[in-house]
């Protein structure tokens, strides 16, 4: 399938949006279509025309029996570990496939034309989230409202808020909002790997929730009940050793313009808590600087220096089901070469991808002009990444890993690269094949833990 057949009247363009202007959810007759021709979460039941998309069936929710599985935080079994490549894509082979590939895929397979592979699996759509996931979603469906341009939800209840999506902005929300975990506990490692092979490694120590998705919220309840922040995180520096013991506590509101992002940071040589400067946008992080603040989890931050657009609806190969990916027997110097993850530890499926496209607003700045999101229909996980410079050149292609949990009974966001393709570095983030898998259900600690004051606490113990 090429960009010509995508879904007929797929094509949606983003209206500029007013501020405290609410865009109307669907139709409760057009939310009747959840559960029925789609599935409870938005995206297409049936398979495509040619059958190498199947049929969503939904049958699998939770741990599938015989395999072996303790419980959060303990290693994924793979379902699909049977599963036989059915074709491997190359830089020889590509026009073969070239429907079926994004630009930025296409230019690491041109750049890398001896190393950087797809090797693409059977695609499944077995999963389902869990009933309180769907019957959040289902009310967000005719109740969920956009605010503040684009930039805030109204009546949010948890769930993905547009499972039926009008515009761009509507499948990024979903897409910034499905945290199907209240919680995350555990270490995380970030990598920047160079193409002369040298490394940059940081290591953090996260508790982080999401209070939306708190599992004892009563489905209805929004900001009035749930407040402003959609996510609460708590950071300790164990590498390098320059930066050990520092420590870091961000509030994440829902609406970042209304309410900006507020963070705190313990220094260990001075032993005092600082408010952090505003930090957003492009500004630079991790090891190498190689990402900006609102590249985490594919998009994270305001939305308001940008026009979003929903290109449409398209079928292409993605990383998907990434379990092999994480595993404990792979140390970082097999799993990332120079250039790019090593191809033997990927998986890509063919999946329907809605398309969204972020152009620069005319006098707003940002290192990107344009992005553009592959986001996958049965998750609202976001896929793949292309961002582009002022020159309207590419310049960073995203590669976002996503697995089915089935303790949470969801898709969650795993190891992340994300590659600059004028100096050939990149760097993968949310590692953990040199920890542990982070436990995504243990009991949320309430924000007086992510305070200025808890944080000083700490530091002076």
């Amino acid at each position: 399938m090429n960009m010509k057949s995508i879904v007929a009247g797929s094509v949606v363009s983003l209206l500029a949006a007013l501020p405290l202007v609410t865009q109307a959810a669907v139709s409760q007759q057009e939310a009747k279509k959840l559960g029925n021709e789609l599935t409870p979460m938005g995206a297409e039941k049936a398979g495509n025309a040619a059958g190498t998309i199947p049929e969503w069936t939904g049958s699998m929710s939770g741990v599938p029996a015989g395999l072996p599985y303790m419980g959060s935080g303990d290693v994924y079994p793979n379902p699909y570990a049977k599963d036989k490549i059915l074709y491997t894509v190359t830089a020889q082979n590509a026009p073969k496939y070239d429907a079926l590939l994004t630009e930025g895929e296409k230019a690491l397979l041109a750049k890398y034309p001896d190393t950087f592979s797809i090797p693409v699996y059977p695609s499944h759509r077995d999963a389902r989230f869990s009933q309180l996931t769907e019957r959040r979603t289902e009310w967000n469906s005719v109740n969920t409202v956009l605010v503040n341009g684009v930039d805030g939800l109204q009546n949010y209840t948890g769930g993905a808020p547009f499972p039926i999506p009008k515009n761009g902005a509507e499948a990024m929300w979903n897409a910034r909002t499905i945290h199907p975990h209240p919680t995350i506990v555990g270490e995380l490692d970030d990598v920047a790997v160079y193409l002369n092979g040298d490394r940059q490694m940081r290591r953090q120590e996260l508790v982080s929730e999401f209070p939306y998705s708190y599992p004892n919220n009563k489905i209805g309840d929004t900001e009035a009940q749930i407040g402003t922040n959609a996510g609460l995180v708590h950071v300790t520096v164990t590498k390098p050793a320059r930066q050990k013991g520092q420590m870091t506590v961000v509030h994440e509101a829902l609406d970042q313009v209304k309410n900006s992002r507020q963070a705190w940071v313990y220094i260990p040589g001075s032993r005092r808590v600082r408010r952090a400067p505003t930090v957003g946008y492009d500004t630079p992080d991790g090891p190498g600087g190689l990402v900006t603040v609102d590249d985490a989890l594919g998009f994270n931050g305001a939305m308001d220096r940008y026009d979003w657009t929903l290109v449409g609806k398209a079928e292409k190969l993605i990383p998907y089901h990434n379990y092999r990916f994480d595993t404990p027997e792979a140390d970082y110097k097999q799993l990332l070469m120079p250039g790019h993850a090593n191809p033997d530890y990927m998986r890509y499926e063919l999946h329907r991808v809605w398309i969204v496209e972020a152009n620069l607003k005319a006098g707003a700045r940002h290192v990107y002009a344009k992005r553009r999101f592959y986001i996958d229909e049965d998750s609202w996980q976001i896929a793949l990444i292309e961002s582009y410079d002022g020159r309207g050149d590419l310049w960073k292609v995203g590669i976002l890993n996503t697995l089915y949990d089935f303790a949470i009974k969801g898709y969650v966001a795993r190891v992340q690269m994300y590659h600059d393709l004028n100096s050939g570095a990149y760097v993968a983030t949310r590692l953990v094949n040199e920890t542990a898998q982070p436990n995504l259900m243990a009991t949320p600690k309430g924000i007086k833990y992510y305070s200025p004051s808890n944080l000083r606490k700490m530091g002076t113990r």
